[in-house]
């Protein structure tokens, strides 16, 4: 028999439980108290019995989620602070944004006054790229395989896309070979922690929710897989969840135990390596 799929409860009551270990050794007996009578509530039916949302493979999820991928997602307001400022740190030149999206990144380095190329699999993402930037210069390519030449960018930008690659290996292999020598590699990922809580790539679309499954890295995969392509690391960061990024399917049916299960755990990592 074919799974359908996780549903919202089976999620609700998965924070309920996360929500009352991360209190448990806390003085807040009232509180534990409350996750308690609120799983016995959705393990008695209290709670919506819809599905999640359909998996979808990367080609047909990213054409799909174009159209609304740049309203505001929840890890954008962790993530960009401290990318933007390693970036913003970096002389003009030539940049790659690497599995650029709709651009958001792309159009934050063409204002700085550098001269960018992305990089996307999504045709779809790279048609609304280019209606933004039409003088940049946008290319159909995978992380595994960019279709630039040997050391002909200063810098590169890769941000919340190595957590679909399976194998990172690949993928800084390639962003070490197109960086120039003493050039830059930013690399903002979603944090592990998460992934293994179960967070997907989650979007809306006309036919209700869906989701693309993502892959959880551990930091020293990503020191490991940066050594062995010859980057050195730089710095590392790793943001917290605050309330507004912790908007999950839950937040508005268990408001209390999605803040207690989530906010304070981190949730992207950001990188940045010296080729």
């Amino acid at each position: 028999m074919t799974d359908p799929g996780p549903t919202l409860e089976e999620l609700a009551v998965g924070v309920e439980g996360l929500a009352l270990l991360r209190t448990l050794y806390a003085d807040a007996a009232d509180e534990r108290a409350a996750r308690l009578a609120e799983t016995r509530a959705l393990l008695d039916g209290a709670a919506p019995t819809g599905r999640l949302g359909a998996e979808l493979d990367l080609t047909e999820g990213y054409a799909r989620w174009a159209a609304t991928y740049d309203r505001p997602l929840r890890l954008f307001g962790l993530e960009e602070p401290p990318v933007r400022r390693l970036l913003d740190a970096l002389p003009a030149g030539e940049m790659l944004d690497a599995a650029c999206g709709t651009g958001r990144w792309a159009s934050h380095l063409a204002g700085r006054g550098h001269t960018v190329i992305g990089v996307d699999r999504s045709p779809a993402m790279l048609d609304l790229a280019r209606a933004k930037l039409p003088d940049a210069r946008f290319l159909h390519g995978d992380l595994t395989r960019l279709p630039l030449d040997d050391g002909s960018v200063d810098a590169a930008v890769c941000a919340l896309a190595l957590v679909h690659v399976p194998d990172l290996g690949v993928a800084f292999g390639e962003l070490a070979r197109v960086v120039r020598p003493g050039g830059r590699v930013v690399i903002s990922d979603v944090h592990p922690f998460l992934v293994a809580l179960g967070w997907q790539a989650q979007f809306p679309t006309d036919h209700g929710r869906a989701f693309m499954r993502l892959h959880a890295h551990l930091p020293s995969d990503y020191v490991t897989a940066a050594r062995d392509a010859g980057l050195t690391v730089r710095s590392c960061e790793e943001p917290r969840l605050t309330a507004e990024a912790a908007a999950t399917p839950t937040a508005d049916l268990v408001p209390n135990a999605n803040r207690d299960a989530y906010v304070g755990l981190p949730g992207v990592l950001v990188w940045e390596f010296e080729r």
